[in-house]
């Protein structure tokens, strides 16, 4: 049984071809996914002529407090914000790294997209963005002593 097109499925606009289109241009879609214990969230942030935008961000941990002792196997604080600070150069480009006022530190970029788009367009992007992130996750949280983030919701806002 065909549907009838367009229809509004969530915040889109379905077209006949099952394209998608923010429904609402105020009020721009987003969710998120959790991967290997970090929260991602996709947003489309904007609309205009030549398409949309789609914002992805990253939870990438938490820098270990002072307060508590190291692990065994980590480095110690001092050398992970070094690790921290070296990043931003290894980054693909368009990346930009942060470190909120609460030591988590988090990734972020912005990817362009034509608009209408499809649901798989949607989620090639996203699986981009994890496998280009997968190395830097390696390195800050098996490797550098950055701790996971024990509100994941936070960690992405």
């Amino acid at each position: 049984m065909p549907l009838d097109a367009p229809f509004k499925l969530g915040p889109f606009t379905v077209d006949k071809d099952g394209r998608l289109t923010p429904s609402a241009p105020e009020r721009f879609p987003s969710f998120r996914v959790a991967w290997r214990g970090h929260v991602v969230q996709a947003r489309l942030t904007s609309m205009g002529a030549e398409g949309g935008t789609l914002a992805l961000r990253a939870g990438l941990g938490r820098v270990p407090s002072t307060g508590r002792p190291e692990a065994p196997g980590t480095l110690p604080r001092q050398a992970v914000f070094a690790a921290v600070r070296a990043l931003p150069d290894l980054l693909p480009p368009g990346w930009k790294l942060g470190l909120r006022p609460d030591h988590c530190i988090v990734a972020e970029t912005e990817v362009s997209l034509s608009l209408p788009t499809t649901a798989g367009e949607l989620l090639t992007e996203l699986t981009l963005f994890l496998m280009r992130l997968a190395p830097y996750l390696d390195l800050l949280s098996e490797e550098g002593g950055v701790e996971p983030v024990g509100n994941a919701r936070a960690a992405a806002e």
